[in-house]
């Protein structure tokens, strides 16, 4: 009698893993907020640093996740900078797809504005999913 109950177990755990199964796509990803200008320099720090440590990624697309700037401040108070979340879609070599989180760094000038450039402060890892 455990033969049957463990055999019917098992098939059902297969057939709710198909139904769970993860179809991500990078067009589903929403903005916070949009800025062309921060997005196409997010991909080339974001291209840079790719073909610097000899990813096999290149990215094309970018979406701004953040609402707006997260503020970042010193023990003092003082703002030190800011940071910026986006999601970049990339494609391997080898004709693969995924995305990858990263997060931007402003530093805080002496004269209370913010460097003219972002640097890349965290390339997340590559996560594969359907191309677009």
């Amino acid at each position: 009698m455990i033969k049957p109950v463990f055999v019917c177990l098992f098939l059902l755990s297969l057939q709710l893993s198909v139904v769970a199964q993860n179809h991500a796509r990078f067009s589903d990803v929403k903005a916070g907020m949009h800025s062309q200008r921060l997005e196409n320099e997010a991909l080339f720090l974001a291209n840079k640093k790719a073909s610097t440590i000899r990813c096999g990624e290149v990215y094309r697309r970018a979406v701004i996740v953040s609402d707006g700037w997260e503020v970042e401040r010193n023990a003092e108070g003082f703002i030190t900078g800011r940071h910026l979340h986006m999601e970049l879609y990339g494609e391997t070599k080898d004709g693969k797809c995924g995305m990858s989180h990263c997060v931007f760094y402003q530093r805080r000038m002496g004269d209370e504005t913010f460097a003219p450039k972002m640097k890349l402060e965290d390339l997340g890892a590559f996560h594969t999913l359907e191309c677009e």
